[in-house]
């Protein structure tokens, strides 16, 4: 089982970076349209929505960088988690407010939020505490090629049940 630890953190954290990389992409690369989505939510008046959207974007970013340097791995993993669960808190908050039609902004395939977005987040959330008590060491090279792999492979799988999970509206709507 030992051996096994770290090659499971580098993976499930490859994995991690790649998600929250994503969605830090997506808010560098269509600010304005992230800045709508979180208006959507209505939790924040719309002159803070913008600044809000800067600063996650550099949480997540320096999230990212304490994830990939071995020393930094564990509260990286911890901010993840936070930032997992605090996505999760907020999509929750908006679907008891009635507001389900509003898209996640997370990057990727839209989603509207709904059961679906937070169960995601609790995953994601739940795979970024595993991280922060999975040993952060050294491994050997075709090891971490392995555990690259692996994580491009869940990062893949990850874009697949995403793009599925974006026609879910349209799935739903051919049910009534």
């Amino acid at each position: 089982m030992q051996a096994i630890a770290p090659l499971a953190s580098v993976t499930i954290t490859t994995f991690l970076v790649i998600v929250i990389m994503r969605a830090a992409w997506h808010k560098l690369e269509r600010f304005l349209e992230t800045v709508g989505f979180a208006q959507g939510y209505g939790v924040v008046s719309e002159q803070w929505t913008a600044p809000i959207v800067r600063v996650l974007t550099a949480v997540e970013i320096g999230t990212v960088l304490a994830l990939l340097l071995p020393g930094t791995r564990m509260p990286g993993a911890v901010v993840a988690g936070l930032l997992f669960t605090g996505y999760g808190l907020l999509m929750a908050t908006a679907l008891m407010r009635g507001r389900s039609e509003i898209d996640c902004g997370c990057g990727g395939a839209p989603q509207i939020v709904s059961g679906y977005t937070l169960l995601r987040n609790a995953i994601l959330a739940a795979l970024a505490l595993i991280v922060a008590v999975l040993p952060a060491q050294a491994i050997g090279a075709v090891d971490a090629a392995a555990a690259i792999a692996a994580a491009l492979v869940l990062a893949a799988i990850y874009a697949v049940v995403e793009k599925l999970a974006s026609h879910l509206p349209n799935i739903r709507a051919g049910e009534s």
